[in-house]
């Protein structure tokens, strides 16, 4: 099973990531593992120093290179959904679409490019606003990072993706471990075919301090 975790940027996507693994661990679920972009590899570099620096190419060229920076990993992805439990993908297809489309790339060019890859079974999107984004972290942000109508576009094309496609969208403004529990709790759900009762539901219930912070409801629109 593939759980992919989206977000924009700062929403806490490797954090929870991380959590989820050591999560399923104590559950004696295996797992594993992926960060995109992985910026280890030579591709993941020159998506790195795109980011970071002006550039006047079309913007379907760094969205190329986010998908091959996927298709590079392809055979480790399969092997893994074979050999573990679940796979866990601190961003992945769903990624590109949103901000793709965000910065005006068509959605259908920019499925194709990932199509074939192995499809992600439950994508939970990890909601924040834009200033709770910049709140995180207000340094040392990339040129998507730092351009807030880009990302309030990025979160508005989330969300319509995440309502069309039956996303299990969890508001991230709480502690971690309030978002953590919202996220195992839909994972467990996936597992069992359950609604989510059990452990989880009952770790929430105890945790009497949960105080979730509301967020505003865009209605303005992207199109695709």
């Amino acid at each position: 099973m593939i759980v992919a975790i989206e977000g924009v940027d700062q929403a806490g996507k490797r954090t929870q990531s991380m959590m989820l693994q050591k999560a399923l661990k104590k559950r004696n679920k295996t797992s594993k593992l992926f960060h995109f972009p992985n910026y280890k590899t030579y591709i993941g570099k020159e998506i790195d120093r795109r980011l970071n620096v002006k550039d006047d190419s079309v913007p379907q060229v760094l969205y190329c290179l986010q998908a091959a920076n996927r298709w590079e990993h392809f055979e480790k992805i399969k092997q893994a959904c074979s050999k573990y439990d679940v796979v866990i993908m601190d961003r992945y297809s769903p990624s590109n679409l949103a901000y793709g489309s965000a910065s005006g790339v068509s959605s259908r060019w920019l499925a194709n490019l990932d199509a074939g890859l192995p499809k992600a079974d439950i994508v939970i999107l990890l909601d924040i606003s834009t200033t709770e984004s910049f709140q995180r972290r207000p340094d040392y942000r990339d040129k998507f990072e730092k351009n807030v109508p880009f990302l309030e576009a990025v979160r508005r094309k989330y969300k319509s993706m995440a309502k069309k496609g039956n996303w299990k969208i969890i508001s991230a403004v709480g502690s971690k471990r309030q978002v953590h529990l919202d996220v195992l709790d839909a994972v467990v759900a996936e597992i069992d075919g359950a609604a989510g009762v059990g452990t989880v539901a009952a770790e929430k219930t105890s945790d009497s301090s949960r105080q979730l912070s509301a967020y505003t409801e865009e209605e303005a629109r992207i199109s695709t």
